[in-house]
């Protein structure tokens, strides 16, 4: 059974938070900053080796970016990454491009960071109700395809955009 106080909770903060930036497809030369969100509650895999290859392939692009692995105590009661990881609402991250590896729609840190970032072009592996996401890259069902082979996706289909 849900906790009805923690539904009405993330329920008001993405209400509150919610970006109403317009989202579209972009290259990566109009991309001036990245935000990817690695999800480390998944067993068997390595944030830290998603990470390295995250950073070589927007380093080789020259593309500053901020990868988010939160674990558990980065996390608050509500759901949400606490602020110093967030930024501050007076020091606000600034991204162009959002990528969530989340590999369930049931991550709340993960939906709350791709609803409300400012970003203008947003990348998931599902989409959520009300069409957050810009391209979606699903893995196939058949498959055990984790948030690396995910990445590697999103990596040839941001190469692809013109």
């Amino acid at each position: 059974m849900k906790n009805p106080f923690l539904t009405v909770s993330r329920w008001f903060a993405l209400r509150r938070n919610q970006s109403t930036v317009a989202t579209t497809l972009l290259p990566l030369r109009e991309v001036h900053s990245a935000t990817v969100f690695v999800d480390t509650t998944v067993a068997g895999e390595d944030p830290a080796r998603i990470s390295r290859a995250i950073r070589q392939f927007f380093d080789y692009h020259g593309i500053p970016v901020l990868v988010l692995c939160p674990q558990q105590q980065d996390i608050n009661l509500v759901g949400i990454l606490k602020p110093r990881l967030r930024g501050s609402k007076e020091n606000p991250r600034r991204e162009d491009l959002f990528i969530s590896l989340a590999a369930s729609p049931e991550n709340f840190a993960a939906e709350y960071e791709a609803r409300c970032s400012t970003a203008r072009f947003k990348v998931g592996r599902f989409q959520l109700p009300g069409g957050v996401y810009d391209l979606v890259v699903a893995t196939p069902e058949t498959s055990e395809a984790g948030q690396a082979a995910a990445f590697a996706a999103i990596k040839d289909y941001l190469d692809k955009i013109q």
